[in-house]
């Protein structure tokens, strides 16, 4: 009885262990290597996959990527939480740049709009 119930839990145990291994972890810094610019939203899909999460404006789209952090056997699924973020920016269909976008670089895109557009506003009303 105590053979059967031991090696019960070695099997129960192998396949738990198993299982976790077979979760496919990819490290997007590593791919992004094979990123270049101007390529299509087909070959960056065919290197990185499908997005994680989207984000879309009038001047361009950003293609978010990032992998699970691990506590112990813990999987976190945390953006935030994330070492190997990624954002793919496409304007007109075609990567203009890639890396660790952060919510400063949005700050700093978003200023940078803001003057351009004082600017043009001053410029024409002279």
């Amino acid at each position: 009885m105590k053979r059967l119930l031991l090696s019960s839990f070695l099997v129960l145990s192998a396949l738990v262990i198993s299982g976790c291994a077979q979760e496919k972890q990819i490290d997007y810094n590593q791919k992004s290597s094979m990123l270049s610019l101007g390529m299509d939203k087909e070959q960056v899909r065919t290197v990185l996959g499908d997005p994680r999460r989207t984000e879309v404006n009038t001047e361009r789209e950003r293609w978010v990527y990032w992998g699970k952090v691990y506590y112990g056997f813990t999987p976190v699924d945390n953006e935030q939480l994330s070492q190997d973020r990624l954002v793919v920016t496409f304007q007109e269909g075609k990567v203009t740049k890639w890396g660790q976008q952060t919510f400063s670089d949005d700050a700093l895109e978003i200023s940078q709009k803001t003057i351009e557009a004082t600017t043009n506003a001053i410029k024409s009303s002279q």
